[in-house]
């Protein structure tokens, strides 16, 4: 099957596939996902679908010359559109230069399909001047739009297309999967924390647990145990590197919000599941310091993520700093 190695796409392909089949496909989808969860396999595989032009099943058959073209990434009446090297948005000339492009007749004598991966990070411009081509759309021509679920896209683009959030699998399909998928082994805590911390998407969980990675998690969480009873945040700033600072950030806050959960008495809704000694620990701490510590390092989080330019190692000693003093 081809699924096998993402079986969790099967469902979400079939219910978008069939609309291309019955020749009723919306001429501009949005895919919104979970970021991990096989969007790009999905995504292609639909736009493989649109451009091959002898199938009459929901695959694309992979063997006419336009699937040919496709596969080999040379397909002329393909267009993917992403932020330009060096830069963080997508441009108005990218979007002009695309439009031009699709209004020309088919070089394959079938459809064209656009994908913009990102579609969130258009500028306003770009954003409007697709959207003129999506109010009047060149026949046979597609536009996929696809972008993380915590993304912003102008409500007036999102007027325009057919939206289709991509699920994600069951917690335990998941875990199955993730065992299939590493030599070494895990248990199921493990995995189970891995996925939560992932939002529960598969590929996500599966590079969080490269060993590598995993073992920093495990150290910084080792660390949280003795800093924490002797108020000794300052001392962590020596035990990772500046540049993976919000890897601990996500991770430090997820821990806190699971010591307000094991506060509350809601257990069961806890991320971290391999490491319940040092939720304990965290969960003496007063609500209050709990929520200090979090909108802390919460707002680190956001300037780390939405703010370029920022000096990480200042923010990195100022977070330790305020921890000790809310700490006290």
């Amino acid at each position: 099957m081809i699924w096998d190695d993402y079986p969790w796409l099967t469902m979400p392909y079939q219910q978008l596939a069939t609309s291309i089949l019955q020749n009723r496909a919306h001429h501009a989808l949005l895919i919104n996902y979970v970021q991990g969860s096989g969007e790009d396999k999905l995504i292609k595989r639909l736009a493989n679908r649109l451009l091959c032009q002898a199938s009459q099943d929901l695959m694309p058959c992979l063997q006419c010359h336009s699937c040919q073209l496709f596969v080999s990434h040379h397909h002329p009446d393909y267009y993917q559109i992403t932020p330009e090297q060096g830069k963080q948005s997508i441009g108005i000339d990218q979007i002009r230069n695309m439009t031009a492009k699709v209004y020309e007749k088919s070089q394959q004598g079938g459809n064209k399909v656009i994908w913009i991966k990102y579609a969130a990070l258009m500028t306003e411009a770009a954003a409007n001047a697709l959207l003129k081509t999506l109010e009047e759309p060149p026949a046979n021509t597609y536009f996929i739009l696809s972008d993380d679920h915590n993304s912003h896209l102008l409500p007036t683009i999102q007027s325009r297309c057919f939206s289709y959030f991509l699920p994600i699998p069951k917690l335990e399909q998941s875990v199955e999967w993730l065992k299939k998928q590493h030599d070494k082994v895990y248990s199921d805590n493990e995995l189970a924390s891995a996925l939560l911390l992932s939002e529960n998407a598969p590929l996500a969980a599966k590079f969080l647990i490269e060993p590598e990675r995993w073992q920093q998690r495990k150290i910084f969480c080792e660390n949280l145990l003795n800093v924490i009873p002797k108020n000794d945040y300052w001392s962590l700033a020596a035990t990772f590197e500046h540049e993976n600072f919000l890897d601990r950030v996500i991770w430090f806050c997820a821990l806190l919000s699971d010591a307000l959960k094991a506060k509350q008495k809601t257990g069961r809704y806890i991320i971290n599941r391999d490491q319940v000694p040092l939720i304990r620990l965290l969960a003496t701490f007063s609500n209050e310091k709990i929520f200090s510590l979090y909108e802390l390092w919460l707002h680190a989080r956001r300037q780390l993520i939405s703010i370029t330019g920022l000096n990480k190692e200042l923010i990195v000693y100022n977070v330790l700093a305020q921890s000790e003093l809310i700490s006290q």
